[in-house]
């Protein structure tokens, strides 16, 4: 069971990853349009979009602050501790 476990944790930080590259695409506009900007933007809208249908961008200005991003890397970092904590809690029983 514990090869679960870092499989798990492993698929975890890789979407991480993916999801800190997607919030990286978004701020340069070229990259937006780029095949690999296409595809890891294709990976988070799913997941983002749970957040940002429930939360709009944030207008301070003429500036849009898009704080569902925010809420949505938190959400992840609890969920995983608490995959983390179980699974690690499983494999030493």
């Amino acid at each position: 069971m514990d090869g679960l476990a870092d499989a798990v944790e492993w698929i975890f930080a890789v979407y991480f990853v993916v999801l800190l590259a997607g919030a990286l695409v978004q701020m340069v506009p070229d990259w937006v349009h780029h095949p690999v900007g296409r595809w890891i933007s294709a990976c988070c809208e799913p997941y983002l979009w749970v957040f940002r249908r429930h939360l709009r961008p944030l207008r301070i200005g003429r500036l849009a602050v898009d704080v569902s991003w925010i809420l949505a890397m938190v959400v992840f970092l609890v969920v995983e501790a608490g995959v983390d904590t179980t699974l690690t809690q499983l494999t030493t029983s």
